[in-house]
């Protein structure tokens, strides 16, 4: 069975969010997100390393995580500006004997297991592969006033969730730094895939769960405890 370097990415600000708590310790049934994460991932029947990537600010909050005995092999790492700064500070520390990198949002705590095992299966016969799920509103092209330019077809449009799952060959190219600074120069770089996508990679979408939602503002907050509950 194939070793998995596992990147959790947990070091965002929270500015959208707007709540004295950032999201990743906001708790649920007396449990943190950041957990809900965690334990997803620890259980996997692969044999797995776990990098935790956080604000250096926030390292009291999840050093108090270690006294857990399941936690105590997760790898901290501090976080960058940018997500894929992030990123890059993870891959730094990336088993060399892993053969699959999966990267994942902590803002997206009900992840299931059943979805992360369809995309570590998909990776065989592709270079990485992400979840999507179809759109279903109708897309409007506004200006900067909020003015609607057109009605544009929603035809062969997804949105992307994580996890995104790579062959560790293409994780260590994509974010090798001459590539990495190459397309961050000339694009907005808003997920790991797209890096991939730049680079001519084969990237495969999989259908994702609607109920893998990423927590961005308070409403979305509402909609996570109603899951949860």
């Amino acid at each position: 069975m194939e070793k998995i370097s596992v990147i959790l990415l947990a070091a965002g600000k929270s500015k959208r969010f707007k709540h004295s708590t950032k999201k990743q310790f906001i708790k649920i049934k007396n449990k943190l997100l950041l957990e809900y994460v965690i334990d997803k991932f620890i259980t996997l029947k692969y044999p797995k390393q776990i990098i935790l990537v956080i604000d250096k600010n926030d390292i009291k909050k999840v050093e108090n995580l270690h006294f857990k005995k399941e936690y105590k092999d997760i790898k901290i790492v501090f976080g960058g500006k940018e997500r894929y700064d992030s990123v890059f500070n993870a891959s730094k520390y990336v088993d060399k004997d892993a053969k699959i990198v999966l990267i994942h949002d902590i803002a997206r705590p009900l992840i299931s297991k059943n979805l992360i095992y369809k995309c570590i299966k998909k990776i065989k016969n592709y270079d990485c592969v992400i979840p999507v799920i179809p759109i279903v509103d109708t897309i409007k092209l506004i200006n900067s006033k909020y003015e609607i330019i057109r009605t544009q077809s929603r035809e062969n449009l997804v949105l992307a969730q994580t996890p995104q799952v790579f062959k560790k060959k293409v994780f260590d190219h994509i974010y090798s730094k001459n590539v990495l600074y190459k397309w961050i120069k000339k694009n907005k770089i808003t997920d790991d895939s797209q890096i991939a996508e730049l680079e001519g990679y084969k990237v495969k979408g999989i259908i994702g769960e609607k109920t893998n939602i990423k927590l961005t503002t308070k409403e979305d907050l509402y909609l996570l405890k109603t899951f949860v509950n």
